[in-house]
């Protein structure tokens, strides 16, 4: 992870300057990961609350929690911040690995809820034209009645004897 230090060599042991500037490197080093992988987390984050306003199907409800896990899970270790210098690069591929997946279950669950609205959408517009048919349908026949009853009307009227 790290590149072999020379640290010059003084009286007493190694110079003491160089040994602060490494651990001042290291530090700043470990604190720019920490600062990358709270900003990935953060972006999972928002990803997740996206996705949590789209309803989902069981399935991908169930891979949002699983992502959810993942997310607290990742949120621990890096409010521990106990994080061997070993194990950062695995876990920063861990994290890397998280988000990607994450993304993709986004992208998956967006696709289905524009399918669903695009069925949905074709749904409304052929019950919409079914409801205008069926209203023209109407309309004729209370037309139809409107002449039929007039007629009646105007016989009845032809056949009543006119009072004088």
């Amino acid at each position: 992870m790290s590149e072999m230090q020379q640290f010059r060599i003084s009286m007493r042991g190694f110079n003491r300057q160089d040994v602060v500037q490494y651990i001042e490197y290291m530090t700043n080093k470990h604190k720019s990961q920490l600062d990358q992988l709270s900003t990935q987390l953060q972006n999972t984050k928002e990803e997740l609350e996206k996705a949590k306003a789209v309803k989902p199907d069981a399935a991908l409800q169930q891979q949002l929690e699983e992502a959810q896990a993942r997310c607290a899970e990742l949120e621990a270790k890096l409010a521990a911040a106990e994080i061997p210098a070993g194990q950062e690069l695995e876990i920063y591929r861990r994290a890397e690995r998280a988000e990607r997946l994450a993304q993709e279950r986004a992208a998956q669950v967006y696709a289905q809820a524009n399918a669903a609205l695009a069925e949905a959408s074709l749904k409304v517009q052929s019950a919409v034209d079914g409801i205008r048919s069926v209203a023209e349908q109407a309309s004729a026949q209370l037309q139809n009645a409107e002449v039929q009853l007039q007629e009646a009307v105007d016989a009845i009227g032809a056949i009543r004897p006119e009072d004088e």
